[in-house]
């Protein structure tokens, strides 16, 4: 896409002659196993510097998979042929020794400030779902730590429920004023009365049309996290405040 003999020399991209894309600047943008494998991506790429990775996450056999409501039909598989509970944590580290060829957590450590050999150093926004049933956002406290990120403060309205996980961002230096030039981790909230705090325990949350809808979706369609993103992926974009020093709410947010 940034070559200018590439995409935008083919009639596909062009319109009245002339291309559509724009050769000058390149940035990602991912959700769900986007934002997880936008991680892997982003530190290997010598051709953007800014990623927003979306309801993201890593360490996919470690902390992911049980926590994920999607794995339900894959763990049947898995566990028909070793049916001892006791051997599924042993099995499953076997596997993530496998998976970090491909996982984030393999690449982690060099996605922003420390860059591999020939590649540059990049910035990422990880805006992520409280509750989130399909991407634990444990997960995604795990990779924030790891990439060095900071951490948008207040997280959490403490006088709900949410106050359980006021140390979601434990270690994390508080982003002390916008716009922030660096790599950043935010949760957005869609409400106590919409979604439950997650188990505690290594268990997916139970999906419940009536007081705990999977949240999952919910920051991308919110539009403060719409006009945040466009913010930051722009030339010399920041990470600016669209929640007026207040937790993030999203849009379906219900108290």
């Amino acid at each position: 896409m940034l070559n200018p003999s590439g995409l935008a020399t083919s009639p596909a991209f062009q319109a009245g002659g002339h291309p559509v894309i724009d050769t000058s600047h390149l940035y990602y943008d991912g959700n769900s196993q986007g934002g997880i494998m936008g991680g892997m991506l982003t530190a290997v790429a010598p051709d953007f510097r800014h990623a927003v990775l979306g309801v993201s996450g890593m360490n996919y056999a470690n902390v992911l998979v049980q926590r994920s409501t999607d794995f339900a039909p894959f763990g049947k598989l898995l566990y028909s042929s070793y049916p001892d509970p006791s051997s599924h944590p042993l099995i499953l580290d076997l596997m993530q020794q496998l998976w970090d060829r491909g996982d984030p957590d393999g690449y982690a450590a060099q996605m922003t400030s420390h860059p591999l050999p020939d590649t540059p150093s990049h910035q990422v926004l990880m805006q992520i779902a409280y509750g989130d049933h399909q991407v634990s956002m444990y997960a995604a406290a795990v990779e924030a730590r790891t990439i060095g990120a900071s951490a948008y403060q207040p997280a959490l309205d403490l006088s709900t429920n949410r106050r359980r996980d006021r140390n979601l961002f434990y270690g994390l230096p508080a982003i002390s004023s916008f716009p922030f030039p660096g790599s950043a981790i935010e949760v957005w909230d869609s409400g106590a009365a919409r979604v439950k705090p997650p188990p505690v325990g290594n268990l997916p949350p139970v999906d419940n049309p009536l007081n705990n809808i999977d949240p999952h979706p919910d920051p991308r369609n919110t539009p403060l996290a719409r006009q945040q993103k466009s913010a930051f992926l722009e030339p010399g974009g920041t990470i600016t405040d669209v929640c007026a020093g207040n937790p993030c709410r999203t849009a379906v947010y219900t108290p």
